[in-house]
C-alpha cells in the first residue's frame, strides 16, 4: 500500500498538493523519510503510524503521528509531543522502546519506535484472515498485563490501549500509545477574572468540573467511567486491555463475553467489568493467562502474520547507510549516547526499592550514580509528572503518620514495630519490633523519636533504631498517666498528664537527666488534644482551649513559662470560636492563624486584636502551609488559595480538576522543602502547583489495590529536592524544585 501524501508542515494527507519529496522519492518529517502506512482502514483513529527510515542513521521505525483531525490543533500537539516524552518513561520486555521524539519546535509531534518490522493488531488480524489463535490471545494477554503491572507499580497510567497501539514483532508483543486519551482532551478556554478557574493540562483529560472529557480512540476501549467524565485510573487501563484482547479474539471492537472463545471468557469479562473495583489486577491477570497447561510463548506469532512480518522486513531494509555523515537534523539521534557500566548498574537496582526510573532531581542522581544527569528537557514541560526516583511498598499495615526525621530517614509506625526507610535511594534501614503504643511518632530533637506506649514512653534511635531509653513512671499508679506530647526542643518534653479524675498536668521532663523539671495543673480545657498539640515559642507554650469545643466558646491561649511553668498570662481571641475537629492553628511571629468553617482569620497574640479576615468558598478542613509571607490553603470545593499574610490579601487561586465527588475532607496542602512548589493532595491525584502563580507543573495519579483502585490514599512529606507520596502502604519519591 502506498502512503498517503503528508503536508509537510501538517503532516496531514493531502491529495491536492503535489508531493514534495527527498532524494529516493520519500516525503520527510522531520529526520524520518516515510515509506509506507502502517493503519487498516477504519481503525486508525487514535493516530496515525506508519514505517519511516531515520536520514542520520538509516535505521527503520515506528513513527507515530497525531491523526489528521488534530493536527492542526495547537493544544493537542502540546499535549501529545508531553505524553510521548512521557512514554519515555515505561520499562519491561513488552514496551514498545522510544528512540526519538519530536524537537519542542517542531510544528507536527511525532515519536519514533525501535521495533521494525511490526503489524498493528488490526493489520495482524488481517494477514491472519480473522481472529487470532486462543493461545496466542493469552500469550498477548500476559505480555501485556505484565507491562501494565510495571506502569502501574510505578505510578504511570497508560491511557492509550487500543487495537492500533498493540505491534506484533517477530521477538512478541510490543505496547506502544502511551497517553494518547489523555493527549485527546481538550483544554478549556480561561476563566474571566473572578470567576472559578478551569483547568487543565497535557496529561488529564478531566476538565475543571469533572465534565466528560471527548476523546478520540476506539469507543470499544474507553472505560465506562471515562466516558462519563472520571479522569484515567489504573483500572481504565485494565478494560481497555480486555476490550483489545476480546478484539483479537473475535475480530470485532465490540462483543459480549457470549462471543468469546469458553478458555478466554471469564478473564477478558472481569477486564470488562462496568464496576472498576470488579476488575483484575493486572499482575493476577498475567499469572491466570500463563497458567494454562501449554501456553503459547510470548514471541510466537501465527504463520500467516510472520509471512507478513518477513514480507515487511524485505520490501523494507532494517538499516541501510544514510546518505552521508551529516546529521540531516542537526543533532547527534536521541538513542546515540552509550550508557556508561555504572549506569548500567544503577537502571538495574529495580527490586525491593524500585529504584531510578529515568529523570530525577540532581542531587539525589549524584548519591547513587557517578553520571551528572542530563540537562533539564523535555519532561520539564508543564502537566508532565517527574518519573519517581524510586518506589516502596511496605507489607506491614501503617498505622500512624509517617515521621520524617533530619531530612534524611522516613520513619514508619507499624503494629508493634518502627520501619525507617532513607529518602535518598528508598532502601530500608532498620525495623524495630516489640515497639506496641497508642500514640504517634513525634521528634525529640538530636537523634531521638518518642513512640508512647501503652503505660511507657520509648525512646528510639532514629538512626538504628536502637530503644536508648524507657520510662515507665507515668503509668497513672506512680505518677498521673501521661496522655500524650506536647512539644520538644531537644533538651525537654512537654507533655500532658492526668489522673483518674481528668485533671490536666504539664509536665516538663528533662531528656538528658531523665528526671521532671517541673509540671503545672491546668484547667482541662487547656489540655489541648491528641491531634492539635501546644505552640512553643521562646519563652513560653500555649496552650489552646479547643478541646472544649463550643459554638460559644472563643477561642483563648493559656501561657507557661518555658523554663518554670508559670502561668503567664491568658488571652482571648474574639471573633474565633474552637472546634476541635477543625486544622490546625499556624503561629507566625506574632501572628495567629485560625480556620473555622470557611473562614480564615489572623490575630496579634500579643494584643488579642484581629489583623484580618479571609473568606473561602467553602470549608476548609485540613491544615494549611506557611512560608514566608504566603499562606496555602485548600477548601473542600478544591480551590487552592495563596494568601498574603501581612494584609490578608489574596495573590492567586486556583481549582484542581478533581471529581466532583472526590471527598475533599481528606484533602492535604503542604509545600516543597524550598517553598517553590504547592502541592494540592486531593482523594484521586497529586497536583504540583508553582508557588509564585499557582500554575500547574505537573500532576501524579499513583496506582492502588483491590477496591481503591483510582484512589489516592496518603499524603506527602518533603525533603530537600524531594517529595515523597505516600498512597496507603506504597511511597513514590519524585523529584521536586
Amino acid at each position: 500500500m502506498e502512503p498517503p501524501i503528508l503536508d509537510r508542515r501538517t503532516g496531514r494527507a493531502d491529495h491536492d498538493t503535489p508531493q514534495r519529496t527527498d532524494h529516493d522519492g520519500g516525503q520527510r518529517i522531520g529526520p524520518y523519510q516515510i515509506l509506507a502506512t502502517l493503519d487498516v482502514p477504519g481503525h486508525a483513529d487514535d493516530a496515525r503510524r506508519c514505517l519511516a527510515r531515520d536520514a542520520r542513521t538509516g535505521r527503520t521505525v515506528i513513527l507515530t503521528l497525531p491523526p489528521a483531525a488534530s493536527a492542526d490543533d495547537a493544544g493537542y500537539r502540546v499535549r501529545f509531543r508531553a505524553e510521548a516524552e512521557n512514554s519515555r518513561r515505561l520499562r519491561g520486555p513488552w514496551v514498545a522502546p522510544v528512540v526519538d521524539v519530536a524537537p519542542p519546535d517542531a510544528e507536527l509531534p511525532w515519536v519514533a519506535h525501535d521495533c521494525f518490522p511490526a503489524l498493528t493488531l488490526p493489520a495482524a488480524l488481517a494477514a491472519h484472515g480473522g481472529p487470532l489463535p486462543e493461545d496466542t490471545v493469552r500469550a498477548l494477554g500476559a505480555a501485556l498485563a505484565e507491562t501494565l503491572a510495571v506502569a502501574h507499580a510505578n505510578g504511570l497510567v497508560h491511557a492509550g490501549i487500543s487495537p492500533q497501539a498493540v505491534l506484533l514483532t517477530r521477538d512478541g508483543p510490543r505496547l506502544a500509545g502511551y497517553g494518547l486519551v489523555r493527549a485527546a482532551t481538550g483544554i478549556r478556554p480561561a476563566a474571566p477574572h473572578g470567576a472559578r478557574p478551569a483547568t487543565s493540562h497535557p496529561s488529564h483529560p478531566a476538565t475543571a468540573h469533572g465534565s466528560p472529557a471527548t476523546a478520540h480512540g476506539s469507543p470499544a476501549t474507553l472505560p465506562p467511567e471515562q466516558r462519563a467524565g472520571e479522569p484515567p485510573r489504573p483500572y481504565g487501563d485494565v478494560y481497555a486491555l480486555g476490550a483489545v484482547l476480546a478484539y483479537a479474539a473475535t475480530g470485532r471492537k465490540a462483543t459480549g463475553p457470549a462471543a468469546l472463545p469458553p478458555g478466554l471468557r471469564e478473564p477478558i469479562a472481569a477486564c470488562l467489568s462496568p464496576d472498576p473495583a470488579h476488575r483484575p489486577q493486572p499482575d493476577t491477570l498475567a499469572r491466570e493467562f500463563r497458567s494454562t497447561p501449554a501456553p503459547a510463548t510470548l514471541a510466537r506469532v501465527p504463520d500467516a502474520v510472520e509471512a507478513a512480518l518477513a514480507e515487511q522486513a524485505a520490501h523494507h531494509p532494517t538499516d541501510i547507510p544514510p546518505p552521508d555523515l551529516t546529521e540531516a537534523a542537526g543533532r547527534p539521534p536521541a538513542a546515540g549516547r552509550r550508557p556508561s557500566r555504572r549506569s548500567v548498574a544503577v537502571t538495574a537496582l529495580t527490586g525491593a526499592a524500585g529504584l531510578a526510573l529515568g529523570i530525577g532531581g540532581t542531587a539525589l542522581w549524584r548519591a547513587v550514580t557517578d553520571d551528572p544527569p542530563a540537562p533539564p528537557g523535555p519532561l520539564a514541560l508543564r502537566g508532565v509528572a517527574p518519573a519517581p526516583l524510586w518506589r516502596r511498598r511496605i507489607e506491614t499495615e501503617i498505622d500512624g503518620p509517617p515521621l520524617l526525621w533530619e531530612n534524611s530517614h522516613l520513619l514508619l509506625p507499624g503494629a508493634g514495630e518502627v520501619t525507617a526507610v532513607r529518602v535518598r535511594d528508598g532502601k530500608k534501614m532498620w525495623t524495630r519490633d516489640n515497639v506496641w503504643g497508642v500514640g504517634d511518632l513525634s521528634s525529640l530533637g538530636g537523634d531521638l523519636v518518642l513512640k508512647p506506649g501503652i503505660r511507657e514512653l520509648i525512646a528510639l534511635s532514629a538512626r538504628t533504631g536502637q530503644v536508648k531509653w524507657v520510662e515507665r513512671a507515668y503509668d497513672g499508679e506512680k505518677r498521673r498517666r501521661f496522655r500524650y506530647p506536647l512539644a520538644a526542643d531537644g533538651r525537654t518534653l512537654w507533655f500532658l498528664a492526668q489522673d483518674e479524675e481528668k485533671t490536666a498536668t504539664v509536665v516538663a521532663y528533662d531528656l538528658k537527666t531523665r528526671k521532671e523539671r517541673w509540671r503545672t495543673s491546668v484547667p482541662g480545657g487547656f489540655g489541648g488534644s491528641e491531634e492539635h498539640s501546644a505552640v512553643l515559642r521562646e519563652d513560653s507554650l500555649l496552650l489552646s482551649n479547643r478541646s472544649e469545643s463550643a459554638a460559644d466558646n472563643p477561642w483563648t491561649y493559656l501561657a507557661l513559662g518555658r523554663r518554670d511553668g508559670a502561668k503567664l498570662w491568658t488571652r482571648t481571641y474574639k471573633g474565633v470560636h474552637t472546634v476541635a475537629d477543625d486544622p490546625t492553628e499556624i503561629v507566625s511571629g506574632d501572628l495567629l492563624i485560625t480556620f473555622t468553617s470557611d473562614v480564615i482569620s489572623a490575630h496579634e497574640i500579643s494584643t488579642g486584636s484581629r489583623r484580618w479576615r479571609f473568606g473561602c468558598e467553602d470549608f476548609v478542613y485540613t491544615d494549611g502551609a506557611l512560608h514566608g509571607r504566603a499562606l496555602y490553603v485548600t477548601d473542600g470545593d478544591a480551590v487552592t488559595y495563596a494568601i498574603d499574610v501581612t494584609h490578608g490579601r489574596l495573590l492567586w487561586r486556583r481549582r484542581a480538576a478533581v471529581d466532583a465527588a472526590s471527598p475533599m475532607s481528606e484533602s492535604e496542602t503542604a509545600l516543597s522543602h524550598s517553598g517553590r512548589t504547592v502541592f494540592q493532595v486531593n482523594a484521586s491525584e497529586v497536583e504540583a502547583l508553582d508557588a509564585a502563580d499557582g500554575s500547574l507543573r505537573w500532576r501524579f495519579a499513583p496506582a492502588a489495590e483491590g477496591a481503591s483502585a483510582g484512589a489516592l490514599s496518603g499524603s506527602v512529606l518533603t525533603a530537600p529536592g524531594v517529595a515523597l507520596v505516600r498512597n496507603d502502604q506504597a511511597f513514590y519519591a519524585l523529584p521536586v524544585d
